[in-house]
């Protein structure tokens, strides 16, 4: 496990943000903390649905003392990405830009994957389809299943929408109190201005899709994989988590975390879940 950095050794809190030529096709909007030199690895997050890399300012400071550097970027139609709220280019483009980003920080020191909610499925997919590969991935609350997904008569008309106006957007009804139970996080929330509850209808039927890929290709991660899910989740279900972890008889470590809800590092007893992604990674 990781341990936090003492006093006498130099931890930088701050966030570095700024917009990056990532590779030839691809500019993005990232964010950066901890030591640039003297650090063990580097955790590159992907975020959740809705948010931005500057959300993670208190979890990257964390993983930041305990010797680790950060770096998140803005998924294509959120943050500062361009694109209009919660539409992208296509999903393999998402997992695209997670493969730049990769190559970007280099393979100087080890790099561990984290994706939350929305960039839980992603991480899961990308390691699954893609060859470079980061050293490990943590997906918390990943969206393999939504707690309710859409019935079967929406879902096909929603779809056959999708040919013709696939930027659509609906709203993801996302409530503060339900992602999480610290208080000061839910206020943080309602007042970021850059949070959205957007996605487009290509969007929503791609995380629809390759939540479902997981559970039916029985797939063996290549390199190790924490899968953390609170069992309070009101949005991505849980027990879709176990279903893989039951699937997958290589490389997947399971572990449900009671009564903590979507965003268990935003709880208030946060520090159980920090507590099992230092000890893996």
């Amino acid at each position: 496990m990781h341990q936090a950095k003492t006093d006498s050794q130099a931890v930088d809190f701050s966030m570095h943000q700024g917009w990056e030529q990532v590779d030839s096709q691809r500019r993005k909007f990232v964010y950066q903390w901890g030591s640039q030199q003297d650090y063990d690895a580097t955790v590159l997050i992907s975020h959740g649905l809705g948010e931005h890399g500057g959300r993670y300012m208190r979890l990257a400071q964390d993983f930041a003392a305990h010797g680790l550097r950060v770096v998140c970027f803005d998924q294509q139609g959120h943050g500062k990405s361009p694109e209009k709220r919660g539409c992208v280019d296509s999903y393999e483009s998402m997992l695209d830009d997670i493969g730049a980003m990769l190559q970007w920080i280099g393979r100087e020191k080890p790099t561990v994957l984290f994706g939350h909610s929305m960039g839980g499925n992603l991480v899961m997919n990308y390691t699954l389809r893609r060859n470079f590969q980061p050293a490990c991935v943590i997906a918390s609350s990943p969206m393999i299943e939504a707690v309710r997904p859409p019935a079967r008569p929406l879902e096909f008309l929603l779809r056959c929408l999708m040919r013709l106006v696939p930027n659509r957007c609906i709203s993801s009804h996302t409530k503060p109190e339900k992602l999480m139970s610290d208080p000061s996080e839910q206020a943080a929330l309602r007042n970021d201005e850059v949070f959205h509850s957007s996605l487009s209808l290509r969007l929503g039927a791609a995380l629809l899709d390759s939540g479902r890929w997981l559970l039916q290709n029985n797939p063996s991660p290549p390199v190790p994989l924490l899968l953390s899910h609170g069992s309070a989740d009101q949005k991505t279900c849980h027990k879709a988590s176990i279903r893989f972890a039951e699937l997958t008889h290589e490389n997947c470590q399971l572990e449900i975390l009671a009564d903590h809800m979507h965003d268990p590092f935003r709880d208030v007893d946060r520090e159980e879940a920090l507590e099992i992604f230092f000890r893996f990674i």
